[in-house]
């Protein structure tokens, strides 16, 4: 599986997604003293301000070759779409001319913002639309920020009590260079100033990255998209498998439970008479006991004409819930949001229907 390459980079050179340390480096090579890249990073990520005109704290000559000499670009929202439940899905547009989506949900006073790492997805999973579109590319970690940056300005936002989930678009840890760039943008204190504990990373089982990860300082959250507890199953559903079946991912994950000291989450997409049978939820009840771990229950989330599966009945779902806490295993249901605005989870993909409708 060879890395996708992230948008070509021409001259002038983006600044949006470059750190402190970049951006010091950047404006030395300018002649100016290193201590304004801390300004402009303050200027793009906590102060949201893309316009250098407006970066009044430094010289206005700099100021002027910055915009000679640099891009500022982090997308543009072109699209919303507002579901019932008032979750919203975002389509930007990047700097290519091509586009992710990315979705802002609400419960409870609890808001969640759901994020793209790639444009499509190599991994090919049966149950998910995104897969259907195949990868064109990585994104760079500034246009990964940029849609927590776009959605943050578009809903007002303020301060750093936002959850977010890398599990919109793509597989985050086949971009983890990119990925793990935002991440250190997003808690940054001097910048997005998110806490590391309010950011998830999900991945549907890339397991020696799994293990780089848990060798990180400060490593985000992590959640397995595990789906089933058989490899015959999971070999099916989910191609990785076959590459790195389950022995070799539990591997990683205990390995990662070690060096971090910190629970995971494996969800568990149901599907119909695929997953949801009596022996998978003793196998999986035998992987979580094994594992400082938890279950989140996802009922499938139909995409008709696209996606040959179904949920079980809301009833069978709690009724797996139920057996498996009687087998004593952490779990809870995820009834996922904003399914008819397509913005549910495996629901994000920009495909054309048939006769040639993009969606």
């Amino acid at each position: 599986m060879n890395p996708a390459p992230s948008s070509s980079s021409t001259a002038p050179p983006n600044l949006y997604g470059l750190d402190r340390a970049a951006l010091a480096a950047w404006v030395a090579r300018l002649g100016a003293p290193g201590f304004h890249g801390d300004q402009i990073h303050a200027w793009l990520y906590a102060r949201d301000t893309v316009d250098p005109a407006a970066w009044t704290d430094l010289p206005v000559e700099l100021r002027h070759r910055i915009a000679a000499e640099a891009r500022i670009e982090r997308g543009s929202i072109v699209e919303r779409t507002t579901a019932r439940d008032r979750t919203v899905k975002y389509r930007i547009e990047l700097a290519d001319r091509r586009s992710v989506e990315c979705v802002y949900m609400e419960q409870s006073g609890r808001i969640t913002l759901c994020v793209s790492s790639q444009v499509g997805c190599a991994l090919g999973c049966d149950f998910c639309l995104t897969g259907k579109m195949g990868l064109a590319r990585h994104l760079d970690p500034g246009e990964i920020v940029g849609q927590v940056a776009l959605i943050r300005a578009d809903r007002a936002l303020v301060g750093p009590r936002l959850n977010i989930v890398f599990m919109g678009m793509g597989e985050p840890l086949h971009n983890y260079d990119g990925v793990l760039a935002a991440f250190r943008l997003l808690t940054d204190p001097q910048g997005f100033g998110l806490s590391r504990r309010r950011i998830t990373v999900s991945t549907a089982g890339l397991a020696p990255q799994i293990e780089r990860l848990g060798g990180e300082e400060r490593p985000p959250r992590l959640a397995v998209s595990l789906n089933a507890a058989t490899d015959a199953v999971r070999d099916r559903i989910m191609p990785i498998n076959r590459r790195y079946p389950l022995e070799r991912l539990l591997a990683a994950c205990r390995a990662f439970a070690q060096s971090t000291g910190e629970r995971l989450t494996f969800e568990y997409v149901l599907l119909e008479g695929v997953n949801d049978g009596e022996r998978e939820l003793r196998e999986l009840a035998s992987i979580v006991r094994g594992l400082p771990a938890k279950v989140n229950l996802i009922p499938f989330n139909p995409v008709p004409g696209w996606l040959d599966y179904r949920p079980p009945s809301r009833e069978r779902v709690i009724e797996i819930r139920d057996r498996l806490l009687a087998r004593h295993v952490p779990v809870s249901v995820r009834f996922s949001r904003g399914a008819e605005a397509r913005a549910a989870c495996g629901q994000l993909a920009l495909l054309e229907e048939p006769g040639g409708v993009e969606r």
